[in-house]
């Protein structure tokens, strides 16, 4: 058989490589296509730009607010011009929540959504029946000490932004990055469930948040962090996790901060046409839903969300955080903001390690909204 050979570049955890590299002896078998899957870590994956690393593969798995600065850097090839509308018109239709639109600017798709995520929660179910609904439940379940929360500057950033569109204050809305007076409360809601929390929660993001429920016995809770089905799989870790809807103030779920990964064809692929191929073929339900999910996968496909296999071998993960998904916050597409929310994220986790917040706090995380974006 000859094979097409491609390369891509995804993030370094059996979520974003093992599923990828299982996926490829169906591409071989249906598309005649082969790829090389290189990865790199969590955090470069959220925080590096697209343009320093793109003229290296064919296929890459970004973050969707690096879409506008990838267009303008001329990094990332339109799914327009790979796809039919019938095949683009599909995926929008089985997108779970706004994960499809997520990779949308300037009325062109740049990115398929081929993985999903938004901060929710997670509880061991043999020392708690269910996750806090409202944010006054977890404040009291710290204060028993049963809860972590991580917040290293990315995902203190990703709370900040949950809480300010529950508070019905999402950024960038009303013309304007946040409403001041908002952000204040939200911040010393955060300062109070910091203090609240291990020490160690400061330099932790949600996968070391997983392990540490996944193998000890002193913690019930994680809130506001990504969720992960792989440990909600039997035999991933010592114990099994739970997932469920993100805490709020109301108990709607509403407002968490989208996530996932989206698969994009580069400006410097050997065949854009056969890379557009594969990223529609991993994209598909039927992939998603099969091979992708169950080697350790979290699809970006609604009928994956929905299979009962998945949900069989992961907890009821999909089913119950899915709420959560479809009522999630989208980070705003503008041309710089991989910049705001790095300098803001900064910001946001000194305030909170101080755990002090002044005026020329609040001051300084406007001026970074005044001082990256770009249009």
């Amino acid at each position: 058989m000859n094979l097409d050979l491609l390369t891509g570049l995804t993030w370094d955890h059996p979520r974003g490589l093992e599923c990828l590299r299982a996926s490829n002896g169906h591409l071989e078998s249906s598309e005649s296509i082969s790829i090389d899957w290189n990865a790199r870590s969590l955090l470069a994956f959220g925080d590096q730009h697209i343009e320093e690393f793109y003229r290296d593969y064919d296929l890459m798995i970004i973050d969707h607010p690096h879409v506008p600065d990838a267009v303008h850097a001329g990094a990332v090839i339109a799914m327009e011009e790979l796809l039919t509308p019938d095949q683009l018109a599909q995926l929008a239709l089985t997108s779970v929540g706004p994960s499809h639109d997520s990779y949308s600017y300037r009325g062109q798709h740049w990115a398929l959504a081929i993985d999903t995520a938004a901060q929710v929660s997670a509880y061991r179910a043999d020392m708690a029946d269910h996750a806090p609904i409202f944010w006054s439940e977890v404040i009291a379940e710290a204060r028993l000490g049963k809860v972590l929360w991580p917040y290293k500057p990315v995902d203190a950033f990703s709370t900040f932004a949950t809480l300010m569109a529950q508070k019905n204050s999402a950024l960038v809305s009303n013309g304007r990055f946040m409403d001041v007076e908002i952000a204040e409360e939200v911040l010393n809601f955060m300062i109070e469930l910091a203090g609240l929390v291990p020490d160690f929660c400061a330099k932790s993001n949600p996968i070391d948040i997983a392990e540490i429920l996944a193998s000890s016995d002193l913690y019930a809770f994680g809130v506001a962090l990504y969720g992960y089905s792989n440990y909600s799989r039997i035999g991933f870790r010592k114990k099994v996790l739970n997932y469920d809807d993100i805490a709020s103030f109301d108990g709607s779920a509403g407002g968490s901060q989208l996530g996932g990964a989206g698969i994009a064809v580069s400006s410097a692929a050997k065949n854009p046409q056969v890379a557009g191929r594969a990223a529609y073929a991993l994209s598909s339900p039927q992939v998603q839903a099969g091979v992708y999910g169950l080697s350790a996968g979290q699809p970006g496909n609604l009928v994956a969300w929905k299979s009962h296999r998945l949900n069989n071998v992961s907890e009821n993960f999909f089913n119950s955080t899915l709420r959560t998904l479809e009522r999630s916050w989208v980070r705003p597409r503008v041309f710089g903001w991989p910049d705001v929310q790095y300098q803001t994220s900064l910001l946001i986790h000194d305030v909170l390690v101080r755990k002090e917040l002044t005026g020329a706090n609040i001051d300084a995380m406007v001026s970074m909204y005044e001082k990256y974006i770009k249009e």
